[in-house]
């Protein structure tokens, strides 16, 4: 079922069947500064989010990856990556199917609470959305 935890370290990592995870690249709406999308995104938006009926009834896991700028100085002398990314963060949501997360999206109760919230600190014009299934190599919980 899942892949490599820390008691099968030799086992050969294969990807989930019974979970799927979608990630949104995060763009802030324009003329909104980094912290002003940050703390919106976390402190506002997260329980709007999770507070309706089917969030709360598809999702396996919602998660936010926030961006932390302290951290450009150090990545930028690395030899990673060179381009800087528009990107503030990333939403990642986890069901059973990818079907499941979009039935989210098309609920109306999402249509009418959550997207007009998005669209104060949002730009779903410029995000990028990313859907798969995926492999856990590593996991110290």
């Amino acid at each position: 079922m899942g892949g490599v935890n820390s008691e099968t370290p030799s086992a050969t990592p294969a990807l989930r069947t019974d979970r799927v995870r979608l990630a949104v690249l995060m763009a802030p709406k324009p003329g909104l500064s980094f912290e002003e999308f940050d703390r919106y995104w976390l402190d506002v938006h997260a329980k709007v989010f999770s507070s309706i009926a089917i969030a709360q009834r598809n999702l396996l896991k919602y998660e936010q990856f926030h961006l932390d700028t302290n951290y450009e100085g150090i990545i930028a002398a690395q030899t990673l990556a060179k381009s800087k990314t528009r990107f503030r963060g990333i939403a990642i949501f986890e069901a059973t199917s990818l079907d499941k997360i979009f039935e989210i999206f098309q609920d109306e109760e999402y249509l009418r609470v959550v997207v007009p919230d998005e669209l104060n600190f949002f730009d779903h014009e410029n995000a990028q959305i990313l859907a798969g299934p995926f492999a856990t190599i590593i996991d110290k919980l």
